[in-house]
């Protein structure tokens, strides 16, 4: 089976704050082919990305799967990437002008097994990047800082995102289990110390049910810790926050769902001085037409 997209994408980004008044707008072409035959799967993909500040860049990726026996599947991929600094980064009161756009490279191989409710994966990645736009947390790297926090954005030479995810989900009776773990190790290759506010550990696990036609569930999300600035000096503690979910269907094409995220009401900091919520619930009205 053979399967072909095209896809047209313009985008416009505005930034008010006197004396601040800036725009930028960018327009991106992406074509996609994929290929479904027998044990053999491929999809390949190029964009090329027309921006008013930096002009035009082309970036593409292939990725292969190979059903190598029964409920087994190994995959490969390889890729590039561009992104564009925004507005805020560059213009704001921690920003730099002359940031330039971060480009990266991404190569990745998984094998993954699935039999009925139960599946498991394990993927290794390692992704370069170029220019890389992260926090500073110094003011004597940031001279042109003119907030009342110290540090700013800044492009990290060259970065290196490198690791291993497992993931995996069963069913234990009516109760659906699953989780994921990610070890990772963001590194700034121009200092040796890790990338600002990225933790090296994430992981993932929950489990949830069918009562009375509501599916009840729950989920535990844990992070270890990070620092806040370049010089990995001021350390930002790991966290663990537990969350609850519901939902039932009112009719053919509606659900309500509910969440009550951070159950703990746990003080956490991805940023220092910057607040994350703490207890919240919602509940929401949800409409997805069937086809």
């Amino acid at each position: 089976m053979h399967q072909f997209t095209a896809n047209l994408e313009r985008r416009e980004d505005q930034l008010e704050n006197a004396p601040i008044d800036r725009s930028r707008s960018q327009d991106a072409l992406a074509l996609g082919y994929g290929l479904h035959a027998g044990k053999h799967t491929l999809q390949l993909n190029a964009r090329h990305d027309s921006d008013s500040e930096f002009g035009g860049k082309s970036t593409g990726s292939a990725a292969y799967g190979y059903a190598f026996a029964p409920h087994w599947r190994a995959t490969a991929s390889a890729g590039t990437a561009f992104r564009a600094p925004t507005l805020y980064q560059r213009f704001s009161l921690y920003g730099d002008a002359s940031l330039q756009p971060e480009t990266s490279r991404n190569v990745e191989f998984g094998v993954k097994w699935a039999q009925g409710p139960h599946a498991f994966s394990a993927t290794a990645y390692r992704n370069k990047v170029s220019n890389l736009i992260n926090w500073v947390g110094s003011t004597g790297s940031c001279p042109g800082n003119s907030g009342p926090f110290p540090g700013c954005y800044a492009n990290v030479g060259q970065a290196r995102y490198e690791g291993i995810t497992l993931a995996g989900s069963t069913r234990a009776g009516q109760v659906q289990l699953h989780g994921s773990v990610d070890f990772q190790n963001p590194k700034n290759l121009d200092n040796g110390k890790l990338l600002a506010r990225r933790a090296k550990q994430h992981a993932s696990f929950g489990a949830d049910t069918r009562v009375a036609g509501w599916t009840l569930g729950g989920e535990v999300q844990a992070s270890g810790q990070r620092y806040d600035d370049a010089a990995n000096i001021r350390r930002l503690g790991g966290y663990t926050l537990l969350n609850l979910y519901a939902s039932t269907r009112l009719a053919r094409d509606y659900q309500v769902v509910a969440r009550l995220d951070n159950l703990a009401d746990k003080n956490y900091e991805l940023a220092r001085g910057y607040a994350t919520a703490g207890r919240a619930f919602y509940v929401g009205l949800k409409w997805a037409p069937s086809h």
